[in-house]
C-alpha cells in the first residue's frame, strides 16, 4: 500500500524546504560594459518549484556598434547559464538604453517588455535613432507602462518601481519608515536639462532579503531629491548603480547619502561620466566602503579613480567590454569579481543593520 504524507505534515516539509533554499540561494547582478550606455542582468534565485531561474534585464545599451551590447549581453547570459530573459525594462528611449533591444531579440527571446509609454519629442533629434529601431519591437511585443509602487514580477525578488514616464512614489518603500532626512536642509536643486526622456526614466530598488540595491536610470538630479525629501521614500540599500552613468545631471548628494551604499557602481565610459562632482559625493557617502567602476575616468586624475582592482577596463587594447558580477545572499551578504581580472571581494552582512526600514 502507498505510504501518503499527511498535508499539514506535506506543507511543514516543503516550508522548511523552502526556508532552507532561501538560506543558500544567491541572486546575480551583472553590470555589462555597454561603452557608456546601460544594460544590467539580474538573475533571480532559482525557483524552487519549477527548478529555473528568471531573468530580469534594465536596459539593452547602444545601437551602434551594431549588435555589440546585444552580444555583451549574451555572453552575461551565458555566464549566468540562461537563455532567455523573462522581463526587460527599458528605462527611456535614449540609445544608450534602448538602441540595443532590436538586436537582442534576434538573439534570445524576450518574453515581455516594461517601458514609459510615450516618446517625449527632444530638440536633439539625433537622439531618435535608437528609440525608432524599438518601434518596431515594440509593435510585436507583451509592453506594459507600470506604475510608481507597483512591483515587478521576478520569482524570489521584490522588485519596486519608484519612478515611471515622469512619475515619482510619494509613500516609503514597503517597510521603510518615514523619517525626515536632515540632508535635505543644504540641499540645492539644479536647472533642468533639455533631454526630457530622461525624466520619464523607470527606476527601481531591488530586494533579496535583506540585500537591496537601487538603480535610477537617468532620472534628474531634482527628481532624485524628491525622493529623499523631505523625508527618504527608499531606505538604505547595499549597492547603488551611479545614475546617469555618474554625470553631474544626476546623483544628488541627498540622495546618495541618504541610501548609504556599501558599494556603488558607475557605467561610465573613459569619457562619458566619472566626473570631479560624482566621484566626491560618492565617494563622501557614509558606510561607502567601495567605488566600483566599468570604466577608467579620464575626467579626473589617476588618484581620483577608484584602484585598479576595482575597474573592469581601460582605454585602448584594455577594453575588452569586461562586465563587473555582484552575487547577493538573502543575509544582505554579497560578492562583487571584476571580470577582467578576476579580482573578488567579499562583503558580509553586517552585523547590525543600519537601515531605516
Amino acid at each position: 500500500m502507498r505510504t501518503l504524507i499527511p498535508l499539514v505534515a506535506a506543507v511543514a516539509l516543503f516550508g522548511a524546504l523552502a526556508a532552507a533554499q532561501t538560506d543558500t540561494a544567491t541572486t546575480d547582478i551583472y553590470f555589462i560594459d555597454t561603452e557608456g550606455g546601460q544594460a544590467t542582468l539580474i538573475i533571480s534565485p532559482i525557483n524552487g518549484i519549477l527548478g529555473t531561474k528568471e531573468v530580469l534585464l534594465l536596459d539593452a545599451g547602444n545601437l551602434n556598434p551594431p549588435g555589440r551590447d546585444a552580444d555583451r549581453i549574451v555572453a552575461a547570459m551565458k555566464d549566468a547559464g540562461v537563455e532567455r530573459v523573462d522581463t526587460l525594462v527599458v528605462s527611456h528611449y535614449h540609445g544608450d538604453h534602448v538602441g540595443g533591444v532590436a538586436a537582442l531579440v534576434d538573439k534570445v527571446p524576450v518574453r515581455r517588455v516594461l517601458d514609459p509609454g510615450a516618446f517625449v519629442p527632444e530638440q536633439n533629434g539625433t537622439r531618435e535613432a535608437g528609440y525608432l529601431s524599438y518601434v518596431p519591437v515594440r509593435q510585436h511585443a507583451h509592453v506594459t507602462t507600470p506604475r510608481p509602487g507597483a512591483k515587478i514580477a521576478v520569482a524570489g525578488l521584490e522588485v519596486h518601481v519608484v519612478s515611471s514616464a515622469g512619475d515619482l512614489i510619494t509613500a516609503p518603500l514597503p517597510g521603510v519608515r518615514r523619517a525626515a532626512n536632515p540632508l535635505c536642509a543644504a540641499a540645492q536643486r539644479r536647472a533642468q536639462d533639455n533631454t526630457p526622456n530622461n525624466f520619464e526614466s523607470i527606476g527601481v530598488v531591488v530586494e533579496f532579503g535583506r540585500f537591496r540595491y537601487l538603480d535610477l536610470a537617468d532620472l534628474t538630479w531634482n527628481q532624485e531629491m524628491e525622493l529623499v525629501c523631505p523625508a527618504n521614500l527608499l531606505g538604505t540599500v547595499q549597492v547603488y548603480r551611479t545614475s546617469r552613468h555618474g554625470t553631474d545631471w544626476a546623483g544628488a548628494q541627498a540622495l546618495v547619502h541618504a541610501v548609504r551604499p556599501r558599494v556603488a557602481v558607475m557605467n561610465n565610459n573613459p569619457t562619458k561620466g566619472g566626473t570631479p562632482g560624482t566621484f566626491q559625493i560618492v565617494k563622501s557617502s557614509p558606510g561607502l566602503e567601495d567605488f566600483w567602476q566599468l570604466h577608467y575616468s579620464d575626467n579626473v586624475s589617476k588618484e581620483v579613480n577608484s584602484p585598479e582592482s576595482f575597474i573592469a577596463n581601460f582605454t585602448g587594447a584594455e577594453d575588452g567590454g569586461h562586465y563587473i558580477k555582484l552575487t547577493a545572499r538573502s543575509d544582505g551578504s554579497f560578492t562583487m569579481r571584476n571580470g577582467r581580472n578576476g579580482f573578488t571581494k567579499e562583503y558580509p552582512s553586517p552585523s547590525v543593520v543600519t537601515s531605516s526600514r
